[in-house]
Parts: C-alpha cells; structure tokens; sequence
C-alpha cells in the first residue's frame, strides 16, 4: 500500500507520502490529502462487546472478540475484571488467548472505594491486605499491565509501589481519594488515573479531590471514555486545556453491551442493565461501561477537538503507556473519519 495520507510521523502531524509495501516508511510533503491514516486502536479499558463480557468468556469468545476488534481498527485491547472474587478473577484471565490482540489484562477492583462502585458488584469490594496475600498470584502474573485501586486504602500504598516497581500500570479510579490522598498514590506509584470523572470523588472548589488532582499534576496521564455520555465535550475541553496531550488517553470502558441494539437487556455482573440512547444503564440509571469501542471514540475527539489529540490519545499515547513496538496495523478513515480500511504493516 502506497498512497497520500495526512499522518502523525515523525516530524509530527500533515501530510506524508506512506508506503506500507516493503517496510514502512513515511515522507513529509508539502501538499494536501483527503485520507488519513493513523496507526491501531490501542484500548486499556475494554469489558467485553457484541454480547460477550471478560469475567464469563471463554477462549474461543475472546478469539471471536478479536476477530470483531480487528475489524474496528484495534490492534491491542486489556481485557478488564470486575470486583469479584479471586476464584472468578483467576478463571478469567486463564481463559486469555495468547494473541497478540491481548497483550495482558487490567484489573479493575475489588480495591475500590464502596462510595464509587459504579456498575461494580459492591459485595466482592475488598481492601488490600499487608503482606503477602492470596491476590499475590493475580499480582504476580505475567499478563497483569493495569491495576486500578483506591488509594485512599492506607495499605494501598505499598501495593501501588510494588506493583508500579515491576512496571504494571497502577491507576486511582473508584475512589473517594482527596486532593492529598491522590497526591499520596502518586507519589507511590498510582501515576494514571481511570475513566477521569467517573466513579470517583467530584471536584469541589475546597476539596479538588482526585479529578483535581489528576489535570494538575504533570506526569500523572488520565483515561477518558469519550462517548459524549460519560463526559460531556464541554467536561473534555477542560482536559484538553489542563493536560499535556501526551497524558490524555482515551479508553472504550466497552461492555457486552457495545454494538448490540437499542432497547436490548444483558446480564451485567450480576445486574440487569439496559441499552437506551447510545448509553447502557442499571435500573437506578448508572451507567454500566460504555457501548462505544475505540473507533467511535476516535471520531468523537477527531470532530470535537481535532485529528492530532484523537491520534495521541486512541492510538499512540497508550501504545506508549504499554511499552508496544512499531504498529503493525494502520487505520485508512475519509474525510467524515468513516473507516475505510484496515491495512497490514508488513
């Protein structure tokens, strides 16, 4: 594949002659295109889609799902946990294929705060335990890359250290932290803040808490599920005001409710939710993960906020955050940022 595209290359965003044929090369030029090109989705926070949820898939589901996310541009998605319990935790990420679509998994919970659960199973919330612990196993494993916690735990704080020691990416989400106590997580370790906003203690003029926190302190990068429903563009603008956009990524938060249709009732963790207005809700209307994958989100921040942040955050920022190689997928879109095509880098 040889073509025209505006790019994000190494002299930064325009337009590049980009051939794909015989190894990859991208030249900047001086002339104008109607196609861009960006390189593969990458999502940290991903649940499950098209009727399928991480905590109850199969091998032969997660190898279904991916074959789905490669058609939506993605080329790595974490699988992502739910408070539950290690039995439960443990059968799911030993149903992870080993396929380079999923280069690991993220556990979200149970050390959450049980003020902000979310749609999350607020019976299997726990606090870290001192020392070693049975959790030591999920802790300890291979595939683990993020883990999202509260910080405010007192013990917490050793675990984010020791996790973010061995280069898992400790994230404050589900949390009731105060300005000082996020403050406290990041100095141990919990640089990375999930779906900002949601779930977690709101910004108060006295008490800025975690979100105030998370858009002043540099180096600390934060998750956005930027479906327009949990988080307003005029709540994103503030983002892309307060942080660098090498900070910014956006994440999917996907459920096994993504891409099924209007009006259709799954069995979430436990709990009945229903699909209704491009959102999918509880019975007491929390919303339980999102419906969009990384492409809508994509197209969401490429319309409001431009094509340069949409590439940082769905696409290079957390290839970074995952320590990833070059890409060996590429996303072709058109002027209304419709996919077109999804091309192999060979």
């Amino acid at each position: 594949m040889m073509g025209r595209y505006r790019f994000f290359g190494e002299q930064g965003y325009g337009v590049y002659e980009v051939s794909l044929d015989e190894g990859f090369s991208a030249e900047r030029v001086d002339k104008s295109s109607d196609r861009l090109l960006v390189p593969g989705f990458v999502d940290l926070h991903f649940h499950g889609a098209y009727g399928l949820d991480f905590m109850t898939s199969t091998t032969h589901d997660l190898l279904f799902l991916a074959g789905k996310l490669e058609r939506e541009g993605y080329e790595a998605v974490l699988p992502t946990t739910v408070a539950a319990s290690l039995d439960e935790v443990l059968i799911a990420i030993g149903q992870l294929p080993d396929h380079p679509m999923f280069p690991g998994f993220h556990l979200e919970g149970p050390f959450i705060s049980p003020e902000y659960p979310g749609a999350q199973p607020p019976a299997a919330i726990i606090t870290p335990s001192v020392g070693p612990s049975l959790w030591d196993e999920v802790f300890d494993h291979p595939r683990l890359r993020v883990v999202t916690l509260a910080a405010e735990y007192p013990h917490a704080l050793p675990l984010a250290t020791r996790l973010m020691a061995r280069g898992v990416i400790v994230s404050q989400g589900h949390t009731a932290a105060t300005f000082t106590e996020a403050r406290g997580g990041f100095q141990c370790g919990a640089f990375h803040a999930t779906h900002l906003f949601n779930a977690m203690r709101p910004f108060h003029h006295r008490e800025p808490g975690i979100v105030g926190y998370a858009l002043v302190t540099e180096g600390m990068s934060v998750e956005v599920i930027y479906d327009r429903q949990h988080v307003s563009t005029d709540a994103m603008r503030l983002v892309v005001r307060c942080k660098n956009p090498d900070e910014i990524l956006a994440v999917s938060d996907s459920s096994a409710a993504t891409r099924l249709p209007d009006g259709s009732r799954v069995r979430m963790w436990g709990q009945d939710a229903v699909v209704e207005g491009k959102a999918v809700r509880l019975a007491d209307g929390t919303l339980a993960g999102s419906t969009i994958t990384l492409r809508d989100a994509f197209k969401n921040l490429a319309q409001d906020f431009g094509e340069e942040l949409a590439i940082r955050a769905c696409c290079l920022n957390p290839r970074r955050a995952l320590k990833m190689g070059p890409p060996k997928k590429y996303i072709e879109f058109d002027e209304a940022f419709n996919l077109v095509q999804v091309h192999q880098a060979t």
